[in-house]
């Protein structure tokens, strides 16, 4: 029998709610022991009592919902109860109790897995989901509620048709070899899926770039505002600032969303020649890390420090006059982080470089979907040489059920366990 299982839904602390959920085929009766009077409608919010030994633990809206309409394909109930930490420990430990009803706590990602084994999640709708309760920018929350819908389903039974009806023609010719059958054109095919495929490869490529965020360095000689310019884009005082030169040591960043992209500014050390010890561990550090960084804003105070910083200005590097409130005398465009000034056009600058995402729907946004996609490429370029040099249909046949294999993985119908260990410890339990 399926275990019945309970967690906290909603983060632990005080707070006006808290979320109480049991998922499984105990769950009604565990919820006909704790209520007194009629058994709430399904999917109707019904305000209850939560009772026990006599004693009134708690006044709570239950709502229940039918393994049909439930999200983990099982009877499930959510306690609405209020956020005090008694009233949380109380219930769960009465859940525990031995003449309760048969539960255990949840573990990680626990209610989701129950929605995927149900049926009501394929995997890369799971993987959607983990993504959807990590998304911090509105880019991140458009991709991950798109996958989590099954858009991206959508695109992978389409390319699966394709390889399908390939492998029937394939074993048609082998059943059926004396009879008059009417071909497909396979190599046409095998093409119109590689463009498909090849597309979703290279956009994952810019879409990369937009989950994981980038950087963007801060540098110049000491006292020219980097910091200030930092305390400026971060809108709070992140570094100190003084008219003493050297006053950054360590590296100190301010995180922004720019287009729907987290950028992440580092305030680095001004760059010099210097006796102080730590200054220069500081300095050592700042150019092993800029040299990995998406771009740089390089702020000077005459044209002359670009040559005496030591760095090769790259691609996509910006050059800017500081402390354009005290003049400028350079062919740069000037900012100041004390006034604001020229700080809209650095941000205009910078949005040039963002790789920009037309398409919304159908983006694959992880490595294990990216892998599943690479192999079934893989399996198409071994179909389109095979068919190229005549190779018996047998051995394209099984290549071909290979790619439906790839395909089938990249869903989660089959070979899952490992993954879905992997992918469940990014959840949180309650989930």
């Amino acid at each position: 029998m399926k275990d019945t299982i309970f967690a906290l839904s909603t983060a632990p602390g005080v707070s006006a709610l808290a979320v109480l959920r049991i998922s499984g085929p105990n769950a009604f009766s565990a919820l006909e022991k704790i209520i007194k009077g009629d058994f709430p409608a399904p999917r109707v919010a019904t305000l209850k009592k939560i009772v026990w030994g006599g004693d009134v633990i708690d006044e709570c809206i239950v709502l229940c919902f039918n393994s049909s309409s439930s999200f983990t394909g099982e009877q499930v109930v959510e306690l609405q109860i209020h956020g005090s930490q008694a009233v949380i420990k109380k219930i769960c430990a009465i859940f525990l109790e031995k003449d309760f009803v048969n539960l255990r706590p949840a573990e990680e990602g626990e209610f989701t897995r129950q929605a995927f084994y149900n049926g009501k999640l394929n995997l890369t709708q799971v993987e959607g989901l983990a993504e959807l309760l990590s998304a911090e920018t509105e880019t991140q929350r458009k991709w991950s509620i798109d996958t989590y819908s099954g858009t991206l389903s959508k695109d992978i039974n389409k390319w699966r048709d394709i390889l399908t009806e390939i492998l029937s023609d394939f074993e048609a010719n082998i059943d059926f070899s004396d009879e008059d059958i009417e071909p497909i054109n396979v190599s046409g095919k095998i093409d119109e899926l590689m463009v498909l495929m090849k597309e979703k490869e290279d956009m994952y490529k810019r879409v990369r770039v937009i989950k994981n965020g980038i950087e963007i360095a801060i540098i110049g000689p000491p006292n020219v505002g980097k910091s200030t310019l930092l305390n400026r884009l971060g809108n709070r005082k992140l570094a100190l600032t003084s008219e003493i030169a050297g006053t950054t040591r360590d590296i100190i960043e301010a995180k922004l969303e720019i287009k729907g992209i987290h950028v992440t500014f580092l305030d680095t050390a001004g760059l010099r020649e210097t006796n102080d010890i730590l200054e220069s561990e500081g300095i050592a550090l700042v150019k092993e890390r800029i040299n990995k960084v998406f771009s740089r804003v390089i702020l000077i105070n005459e044209e002359k420090d670009i040559d005496e910083l030591g760095v090769a200005i790259k691609e996509k590097d910006m050059v800017f006059k500081s402390k354009v409130d005290k003049g400028n005398h350079t062919k740069y465009k000037g900012l100041s982080g004390k006034t604001g000034r020229g700080v809209s056009e650095l941000i205009n600058e910078i949005e040039k470089f963002l790789p920009n995402i037309n398409r919304v729907s159908g983006i694959i946004t992880d490595e294990r979907q990216i892998k599943k996609v690479k192999e079934t490429k893989g399996v198409l370029k071994i179909l389109k040489k095979g068919l190229e040099k005549g190779e018996e249909i047998e051995i394209l046949a099984e290549e071909c059920r290979r790619g439906v294999r790839f395909l089938d993985e990249l869903e989660g119908k089959i070979d899952t366990e490992l993954v879905l260990g992997n992918i469940f410890r990014k959840f949180c339990i309650g989930k």
